[in-house]
């Protein structure tokens, strides 16, 4: 009858929209949102009275090698051409990108611009127009973003959410109007600037006149993409730039007409850190204090037409918390929870980095800050305890939490042996998406497993520039690298710095790459993590300790020979005694690694030679508690259900804790049909073959 007709039918479509979200595929995370953490560190905040600032570039499929781009010379009346940022591996790096240009194209398509050819040297794109070019240029180091030139100008970066971000488009797209995105303009700057006021300016003059678009630009791109997953989450951004005697923060956005720019710059305290966190943090701003602020003409203007501000109102101007997007920085699955989101995703990152460095200030990492007071109890600045030296930098950026409540690799996520990398807390098609109590993500540390590389800039104005300009180089994750100095003046004779740090593929295994055998490194520690973290950090400080005074020693003797072809050449071979040792090292530590930490066990060689067994790396009780007996998998619960049909369930008792997926779908089930025997006996029933509408 009609009954069992509409009983059926309702429970076949509760059980197949189960299978659906059942076999929907499922993303790890989403590499578009997980980037970056940025330091700026005063002069008198170091030990060594270094400007230092740093860049974990957190970004799974960029292109992590580094590049040296010489300095130039250009004919009168040559045009300089603007390429697309695209920092995904393989990057642009081609010398005819660098190249004077006659003439200006008429038209440049969408399909030109993004043509590309995998795995060859240069990807073949076109550019998205011209600016006029200078008659010579500085050599600089390239990464993703433009990183030092020789004249010890430095940029970080940090991708921000912005509330005009989806304003704008690159030209070459449909209506697109806007000429630069973030690393064009870093890289211009290095190569025409030798500080950071004049970087500042540049930069945000180009934008206000030619158009800025922020790293959205796959929301362009990927027409899968929903506009408000990425866009405005990516449509800002930040950068720390260092000179031999200042430090500022730079943030711009696209303005309201698609056409310019709104930014703003302020100078960090030279006795005082500061740290980007995906999110503008330059809050109220004074312009007639010019050595410390700086800011585009339309600031105020646009915020006006907006209606993001109200200059007759009682809310001072606060540049923040006017332009950042409504839900902030935030990863896939968070609309409903965006304070405790801001709090995971901004807030702690600068928690933990300012209770680091100054634990005397007891800010409160559990305080879950709003986008109105977040300013004011974490300020854009502070005095460290101590001035910091490049160890303790190299630590920050090892952060995941350890030694706070915070712990990543303390909860049961990170498995029995505290694996510290994380993915997104639910994908997309997770069933319990709508659940408030899963509604969020996990902690997101300073350290990732996905940072494609981490630099650490040091200008020092007391060395002249080809030996004062330094950056450490951290390839993959820096809780399993070694940081190695690269000197932009060290690649001044060969136009190259060394084949380890020049070469690999994401798509290939490559022995000869640095990035490659600290991955290796990565991967295999985080299985057993909580028993290999103590060798890794031994290993680190046996070669970074080693690298600091060898190069120390090494720039002494360069200053002895001096700015001359040979004192080129000696940097330029230390250089590669660098590349030498860090490779030989690491890769000698991933061997010692694996033949002391595997199948379960922790070797050691004996007195007389012979192998012996110093622990056996067993679950931790924890563990087993957590998981309880039957998810645990003793083999007595398999017996019961096998030989006395008893269930794995039945025969755990209320020892597990864990909801399986196979418990999820045996509930829906249930309640599907429930459901559908409640429909099919209470709906209105019409005639054998026809049905009813139900009364509105």
């Amino acid at each position: 009858n009609v009954c069992i007709f509409n009983m059926v039918t309702m429970t076949i479509a509760f059980l197949l929209l189960l299978f659906v979200v059942q076999n929907m595929g499922v993303n790890s995370y989403d590499p578009g949102v997980e980037r970056c953490t940025a330091l700026a560190i005063g002069k008198d905040a170091t030990a060594s009275g270094a400007v230092m600032i740093s860049h974990g570039n957190d970004c799974p499929t960029c292109d992590f090698r580094v590049a040296y781009v010489p300095s130039m010379s250009h004919p009168p009346n040559t045009f300089l051409p603007i390429w697309p940022d695209f920092d995904d591996y393989p990057r642009f790096i081609t010398s005819s990108s660098l190249s004077p240009t006659s003439s200006k194209p008429t038209s440049v398509s969408f399909a030109e611009i993004y043509s590309t050819t995998i795995g060859t040297p240069s990807t073949q794109k076109k550019p998205l127009g011209y600016i006029p070019q200078i008659l010579s240029t500085f050599s600089y180091i390239d990464g993703a973003y433009g990183i030092q030139n020789s004249k010890q100008l430095s940029f970080g970066e940090s991708t921000c959410d912005a509330i005009l971000g989806m304003r704008s488009k690159p030209r070459g797209f449909e209506d697109g109007k806007a000429l630069f995105g973030i690393a064009a303009l870093s890289r211009i700057a290095l190569q025409r600037c030798d500080n950071a006021r004049c970087a500042v300016e540049l930069m945000g003059g180009l934008a206000e006149e030619e158009g800025f678009y922020g790293g959205n630009i796959n929301t362009w791109i990927n027409e899968d993409m929903e506009p408000d997953k990425m866009g405005y989450a990516e449509g800002g951004e930040a950068l720390t730039i260092a000179d031999k005697h200042e430090v500022w923060i730079f943030e711009i956005c696209p303005d309201d007409t698609g056409e310019g720019a709104v930014w703003v710059a302020q100078r960090v305290p030279d006795g005082e850190v500061s740290v980007v966190t995906n999110t503008f943090q330059i809050g109220k701003i004074d312009l007639k204090d010019e050595d410390f602020f700086m800011a585009s003409q339309n600031v105020y203007e646009v915020a006006i037409r907006e209606k993001l501000w109200d200059p007759e109102g009682n809310v001072p101007f606060d540049f923040a918390q006017i332009y950042r997007a409504p839900m902030g920085h935030q990863l896939p699955n968070t609309s409903k929870t965006s304070k405790r989101v801001g709090a995971t995703m901004r807030d702690r990152r600068r928690w933990v980095v300012y209770n680091t460095i100054a634990p005397s200030l007891k800010f409160d990492g559990f305080r879950e800050n709003t986008w109105d007071d977040s300013d004011t109890y974490l300020p854009f600045s502070v005095k460290p305890d101590h001035k910091l030296t490049q160890e303790e930098v190299f630590r920050i950026h090892r952060d995941f939490y350890q030694g706070t409540p915070f712990d990543i690799t303390q909860s049961a996520v990170g498995g029995p042996f505290g694996d510290p990398y994380r993915g997104t807390a639910l994908p997309d098609e997770s069933p319990f998406n709508d659940s408030e109590e899963w509604n969020g993500t996990f902690e997101r540390s300073v350290a990732q497993l996905w940072t494609s590389y981490t630099t650490i800039t040091e200008s020092r104005a007391w060395l002249p520039d080809w030996v004062g300009a330094r950056v450490w180089y951290g390839p993959h994750s820096a809780v399993t690298n070694a940081f190695v100095p690269i000197y932009p003046g060290a690649a001044k004779s060969s136009n190259r710095f060394p084949k380890a740090f020049e070469v690999g593929s994401l798509l290939s295994f490559d022995e000869e790459s640095y990035w490659w055998n600290v991955c290796l490194v990565s991967n295999y520690a985080a299985r057993f993590f909580s028993f290999t973290l103590e060798m890794i950090q031994d290993a680190q400080q046996k070669v970074e300790g080693h690298l600091l005074k060898m190069t120390s020693e090494a720039e002494q003797r360069a200053l002895e020979l001096g700015e001359t072809e040979e004192g080129f050449k000696f940097l330029e071979n230390m250089q590669q005694d660098v590349a030498d040792y860090a490779m030989s090292e690491w890769q000698a530590f991933f061997k010692r690694m694996v033949s002391s930490f595997h199948d379960g066990i922790l070797f050691k060689r004996g007195d007389d030679g012979s192998c012996a067994i110093e622990k056996k790396m067993a679950y931790p009780a924890w563990w087993l508690n957590f998981l309880g007996p039957k998810n645990a998998g003793l083999s007595k619960y398999n017996t019961a259900e096998k030989e006395m049909g008893v269930s794995m369930d039945e025969a755990a008792g209320d020892g597990a804790h864990g909801f399986s997926a196979d418990m999820f779908i045996f509930s829906v089930a249930a309640v599907s049909m429930i459901v559908g025997l409640v429909a099919g006996w209470k709906l209105p029933r019409g005639g054998r073959n026809s049905y009813e509408a139900i009364p509105q």
